[in-house]
């Protein structure tokens, strides 16, 4: 078998809001959902409800595919590429009026 699963990812994340992208190497068979918590600690954020009562979410997309399923490895996203560029979009849903 010619699979190599040794061989890390080079990985970079842009966010509009930062100023510099994440860069980082990942396992191959690390899972988006543990990359994205990864991600977010990197760049500051947190998931949840804002003070305002607004949800706040992030979506890694890799190009215009958003990666929605958090138990997809790495290395299906990226294919037969040793590097990953992916990009971090944030989601606002409006609470309810009070």
């Amino acid at each position: 078998m010619s699979v190599h699963t040794d061989t890390k990812l080079q990985v970079i994340v842009r966010y509009a809001a930062a100023e510099h992208p994440f860069k980082t190497d990942a396992e191959p068979g690390e899972t988006v959902g543990q990359f994205k918590v990864r991600v977010l600690a990197a760049f500051g954020l947190s998931e949840g409800q804002d003070a305002s009562g607004d949800t706040v979410t992030y979506t890694l997309y890799h190009g215009a595919t958003p990666l929605e399923t958090p138990s997809q490895p790495l290395a299906d996203v990226a294919g037969h590429a040793h590097a990953l560029s992916l990009n971090l979009v944030q989601q606002i849903t409006q609470g309810a009026a009070a």
